[in-house]
């Protein structure tokens, strides 16, 4: 049971830490790339479905991604979960067949805008990480009124849980401060 509990806390902060890793990785600094859109879904028959399922992504040049929809009913609905993700991309045209994005150059605003956009991200999974840990010990608490661990047990076990929590805790920060770091310093 012990370390049954411990695993589950784990897993579940792992695969936090990875979705935010994911995210920010889809911050570009550099290169453009499509996984830029990786992150971005459009609603088809009431269900979301990630622009890379429908829709062709091709590097045009050093600064457009080129989007081919498979089906061309859906090229306004692209448009449209373009404009309103988060990443500050700007459509250049759209063509009967394809649409033309073209991601800006990196300026000192726009690096201000980023960093903004990647501080609050990782709040939210420190949060996520938090809120694994309280479900975590109320499990344990549970446990321990169904007498299937005792107060020793528990005790370890919070302990445990907390040091976890420290550790994704400063991962993500770790991994903030390096993407930081990265924006600031690029030329």
């Amino acid at each position: 049971m012990y370390n049954y509990i411990l695993q589950n806390n784990e897993d579940n902060m792992k695969k936090c830490l990875n979705i935010f890793k994911n995210k920010i990785n889809s911050i570009y600094i550099n290169r453009i790339s499509p996984s830029l859109f990786d992150n971005i879904n459009i609603k088809i028959s009431n269900k979301f479905t990630l622009i890379k399922y429908i829709a062709n992504i091709v590097v045009e040049n050093s600064n457009t991604l080129k989007i081919t929809p498979f089906d061309f009913l859906m090229l306004k609905k692209i448009e449209k979960a373009i404009l309103l993700s988060n990443l500050n991309l700007n459509i250049k045209s759209i063509t009967s067949q394809n649409i033309y994005v073209i991601i800006p150059p990196l300026t000192e605003t726009r690096r201000i805008n980023m960093i903004k956009i990647i501080k609050k991200e990782s709040e939210k999974n420190r949060i996520n990480i938090r809120n694994i840990r309280r479900e975590t010990n109320n499990k344990i608490k549970f446990y321990l009124k169904e007498k299937t661990i005792d107060k020793n047990e528990e005790k370890k076990l919070y302990k445990c849980i907390q040091k976890q929590t420290i550790y994704y805790i400063k991962l993500i920060s770790d991994i903030l401060e390096k993407k930081k770091e990265e924006l600031l310093n690029f030329k």
